[in-house]
């Protein structure tokens, strides 16, 4: 691209910007740098479409560069030498331009800077960089392929396709996608009033609300399901990082990105926008677990009485004296049944290695194949004595419920599945309900408040369907199916003359107690070993549960809750680009590029940790920030507690001393704080016995607001160190049998 060419920055802007890109990734002795591959017009096609909302920073950041290169060196940055093109980087970087009104955020300017160079150094070429694909070529990377054989996932040598590196275009793919069109599915209808009162409507048909409801349809009760997302088919689950990924555009989710949370770390300082390790939610029929990871797993039975082990254990006051941990009001015993048909149902692949967790029946499908990395993990932590075991998956390791088994293709995590070897509730569960002829599907509705009627009962939902018109949707129960954030807000904004303070809220309980994952994780440098993690899913994991079994004795460690420590595969290029980097590798130039070309040496033990719930955690509406239908956002006040530091400056330290016994030459840590909305975002509506301090009862009914009920993580009152999926889908599944025996006999849900 010339700079005349340029559709959004002018000529100055663009060599400026060019310049920036070049000292960010110079050209070298392996290949071309951001200039030939492309960066420049990526950002263009970025900024002129996608990225528009990011033009007046670059107009500003661009001038304070070239007005701190005539301050420094009377010449403008293009015209610098390189070294004092560095050194005006170096200032960008430490927010040292701050004299310069334009950049009166350096830091930020930067970041963006070089978010912008990875993806187009790495993205897709269909984006307009990585021309030729020599992005991927000087980083190694093999690009777009949707099969990996048993071979390649535990070769010791390099696994490069014999030299062919493949793109979207290549498979025949685009970009592009468009909403299905399913039998049983009149999408038409969805612009229409409503047709009647209904007996269920749900809001919301993703993870949860798409696995309920069969049962309810097929119960013969009359369902009505609002989806503010489309209905998606594997056509249109393109293996695309930078559109897809949840931690590139997220595109599968623009209801979530048009609204995201706001943050604040506490409640004396203004919000900004939230950050995230992983909770960019998919929004559209059966939810997120389209693009998640798939890691099935159960709790443990100490996991559904928190309180109580640690009182049994060391006594309550070890606790944190803001902490508010809860014991749940149902058991593992109660669930047994739901998790092994739930299993079933789903397809779950693993073993029964893990000594932690008791089964009624076996896993219906065999575990995923073994994979380098996770064999150098399993070696290490059983000498150790740990118990390394396969986590279990919703992934087809075998062919099972008519759809075939997985191809191990490296772009599954953040993507839905091109062959459906990954289940969801749009395979099977909603195709289900939609049979039974009493299940009303209408996707692109937005629901913007749950009704009542006189006596405080939830009798509807008020809604905007496609076009804007606005509707009544009637019903004897109204079931919020959404994600934790979304349930909140809704209950918050429906408050009546009963409810002043939102539904369920009269104990002042909504809102409270929040919890979030935080994924920290250490990498290590194994200078002799190549791993191959491009060459399989992140399903492809090994887990350990001793540090979060009954039996670890936390507190002699000083700190109260666990953790799963694992070994996943998936690596893919943006991805590669943004891993952690070791204190003594620069964030850019010659040496960040020298460190990303070693990525097939790089190991990583990941840790998802226990939280505790805290009186100062929770969720409310921002009073100054509104997203889409002027709703305002949710609130998030949330950080990390002493606790929780000490908890995961152990558990990285175990990690670190689990990648020394693997061979690990050197070791770095990620940050401890990864993002406040994590993808398992839990609390605000905790469940339990007594209506003065929880919001809903074991069956998940609103105590207050009768006909209500809440399916999803706002239910659960802890958060427990192991993937949720599993646990909400067993503790939906039995509260939607309940809520059918009640509705078929005539009594009130």
């Amino acid at each position: 691209m010339t700079v005349t060419d340029s559709l959004v920055l002018d000529p100055q802007q663009t060599r400026t910007v060019a310049a920036a890109f070049e000292r960010l990734f110079p050209a070298d002795e392996h290949g071309p740098g951001a200039a030939d591959i492309g960066v420049v017009t990526y950002l263009d096609t970025a900024l002129a479409g996608a990225e528009a909302e990011h033009v007046a920073t670059y107009r500003a950041g661009l001038a304070a560069l070239d007005q701190a290169a005539l301050s420094s060196f009377a010449q403008t940055f293009v015209q610098c030498a390189p070294a004092a093109q560095d050194a005006l980087i170096a200032r960008l970087e430490r927010d040292e331009l701050a004299d310069v009104p334009a950049a009166a955020d350096g830091r930020t300017f930067f970041e963006l800077l070089r978010a912008h160079l990875q993806e187009g150094l790495f993205a897709d070429p269909a984006y307009g960089g990585n021309r030729d694909k020599s992005g991927w070529r000087v980083l190694g990377h093999p690009g777009v392929w949707l099969e990996n054989s048993a071979d390649e996932n535990l070769s010791p040598l390099a696994a490069d396709k014999r030299g062919v590196i493949q793109s979207l275009a290549d498979l025949g793919l685009s970009v592009q996608s468009a909403e299905a069109c399913l039998p049983g599915f009149e999408p038409q209808r969805t612009a229409e009033p409503p047709t009647g009162t209904a007996d269920v409507v749900l809001v919301g048909l993703g993870a949860m609300g798409g696995l309920i409801a069969p049962i309810l349809a097929g119960a013969g009760l009359r369902v009505v399901a609002l989806e503010a997302g489309p209905w998606r088919t594997r056509q249109d689950f393109v293996p695309d990082e930078l559109g897809a990924a949840y931690y590139c555009r997220a595109s599968m989710g623009s209801k979530f990105l048009n609204e995201a949370p706001r943050w604040r770390r506490d409640a004396d300082q203004p919000t900004r926008p939230a950050t995230f390790s992983l909770g960019k939610m998919m929004n559209g029929v059966g939810g997120s677990v389209i693009h998640y990871g798939a890691w099935l797993r159960r709790f443990h039975p100490h996991h559904f009485r928190p309180l109580s082990h640690v009182r049994e254990r060391w006594g309550t006051h070890v606790l944190p004296t803001d902490a508010r941990l809860a014991d749940w009001p149902i058991s593992y015993a109660d669930l047994e049944p739901y998790y092994t048909r739930v299993e079933h149902l789903v397809g779950v692949a693993g073993d029964e290695t893990n000594p932690f967790v008791t089964r009624s029946a076996p896993l219906p499908m065999p575990a995923l194949r073994p994979f380098r990395l996770g064999e150098a993990f399993n070696q290490a932590t059983a000498a150790m004595g740990l118990h390394p075991h396969p986590v279990p998956v919703g992934v087809n390791s075998v062919p099972y419920g008519g759809r075939p088994a997985t191809t191990y293709t490296a772009w599954s995590n953040g993507f839905g599945s091109f062959t459906d070897d990954k289940w969801h509730p749009g395979l099977s569960s909603i195709p289900e309900a939609l049979a039974t002829g009493n299940f009303e599907l209408r996707t692109g509705c937005r629901v913007v408040r749950v009704s009542t009627d006189s006596s405080g009962r939830a009798n509807g939902v008020e809604y905007v369907a496609p076009g804007g018109a606005s509707y009544f949707q009637r019903a004897r129960t109204v079931i919020l199916a959404s994600y934790t954030f979304e349930n909140i807000r809704l209950m918050l904004l429906s408050g009546d003359e009963r409810h002043p303070r939102g539904l369920g809220n009269n104990s002042g309980q909504v809102g409270k107690y929040f919890t979030t994952k935080m994924f920290a994780h250490v990498d290590g440098l194994f200078p002799d070993t190549i791993f191959n993690r491009h060459t399989g899913p992140a399903a492809q994991g090994v887990v350990l549960d001793d540090f979060l079994s009954a039996d670890f004795d936390s507190l002699a460690h000083g700190f109260v809750g666990g953790a799963t420590l694992g070994a996943e595969n998936q690596f893919l290029p943006i991805q590669i680009s943004r891993e952690t980097l070791p204190a003594d590798v620069p964030t850019w130039g010659k040496g960040y590029r020298d460190h990303l070309r070693s990525w097939q040496h790089f190991g990583v033990v990941r840790i998802q940790p226990d939280a505790l719930p805290y009186v100062t955690s929770s969720v409310d509406l921002d009073p100054h920030h509104r997203g889409a239908h002027g709703l305002p956002r949710v609130r998030v006040t949330y950080d990390l507690h002493d606790n929780e530091l000490r908890l995961a400056s152990w558990m990285e330290a175990r990690a670190e001393e689990i990648l020394r016994v693997m061979g690990a030459t050197k070791t770095w840590r990620g940050p401890s704080f990864t993002g406040v909305g994590s993808s398992h975002d839990f609390g605000c509506a905790r469940m339990g016995v007594d209506p003065a301090g929880s919001v809903l009862d074991a069956e998940l009914r609103v105590h207050d607001t009768p006909g209500l009920y809440v399916f999803g993580g706002a239910a659960l009152p802890s958060c427990v160190g192991i993937n949720p999926t599993l646990t909400l889908w067993a503790l939906c599944y039995r509260a939607a049998e309940r809520l059918v025996a009640r509705l078929s006999t005539g009594e009130e849900p």
